[in-house]
């Protein structure tokens, strides 16, 4: 392919479909416990890793993993003593995005520089930043399969699975850990306000045809590879930004399947 030529999408290719692959086995759990917006605020606060990295002379990854993890052991911690989930969250967001912009605004050329990190620039990526997101993705993948029966059990029935001897708040933690994972893994590809739709978008897709919940885990990891993959085209060949062609491909695939069953289901009804 005319496209694989070039060293710089060679490299965007791999560290996009590899996050986007990996994101939506974090986000099936996320999503069947209703904290489909945990990844938001996870991109806010790492965004005030960002700026805050620019302003002291740091690595913008190591700024975003500090700040991240911070902010899972505080959402963990808050949702413990009684602060509600939609008003953590909102903590969160407004604590990260304010932080960030103070941060970065101090920083001088702060704020330009943070602006690739929110949208995504994956082509300017480099061999050893494609590492560092392979490697993030990888440590995801472990934690998922060697804590998935627990992390199953957490997402259907978290009260169910605290009785059955499940530490449930270690796990709760573990798993806004892995949120934090993907989203810092994400920035530079598909971008801190979108990486989190690529832990949400694909999952509900596939639940609209898989048959099982591994299924769906699988599923969605597929699609989310192929939205990748067909997003960068679409961005190299109509100049358009790489981050919001993903996901507005994998947008399109849930139209599609959301179309095609009322479509089959009113065809069903028409013939019975």
């Amino acid at each position: 392919m005319e496209i694989l030529q070039f060293g710089f999408m060679q490299r965007a290719l791999v560290a996009a479909t590899v996050i986007a692959a990996v994101a939506p086995l974090v986000g099936a759990f996320i999503v069947q416990r209703g904290q489909s917006l945990i990844g938001d605020g996870m991109g806010h606060m790492a965004f005030a890793g960002v700026g805050l990295a620019f302003l002291v002379g740091l690595n913008p990854l190591v700024g975003a993993l500090a700040l991240t993890a911070v902010a899972a052991v505080a959402l963990a911690r808050l949702t413990r003593v009684g602060v509600g989930g939609d008003l953590s969250l909102a903590l969160i967001f407004y604590g990260g995005i304010a932080a960030g912009f103070f941060f970065s605004s101090r920083a001088g050329g702060g704020q330009n520089q943070v602006l690739s990190f929110l949208f995504g620039s994956p082509l300017n990526l480099g061999w050893d930043e494609v590492a560092a997101v392979t490697a993030l993705a990888g440590a995801v993948v472990v934690i998922v399969i060697a804590l998935y029966p627990q992390l199953v059990a957490l997402a259907f029935d978290e009260a169910a699975a605290r009785v059955a001897g499940v530490p449930t708040q270690g796990l709760v933690l573990a798993l806004t850990v892995v949120v934090a994972l993907v989203v810092v893994a994400g920035m530079s590809s598909i971008g801190l306000l979108l990486i989190s739709a690529m832990m949400v978008i694909p999952v509900a897709t596939a639940a609209q045809v898989a048959s099982s919940y591994r299924a769906t885990l699988l599923l969605a990891s597929a699609i989310g590879a192929a939205s990748a993959v067909i997003g960068l085209l679409v961005a190299f060949y109509a100049n358009a930004p790489t981050g919001a062609a993903i996901v507005l491909v994998a947008l399109g695939a849930y139209c599609a399947t959301a179309l095609t069953r009322l479509l089959a289901g009113s065809l069903q009804r028409a013939s019975s």
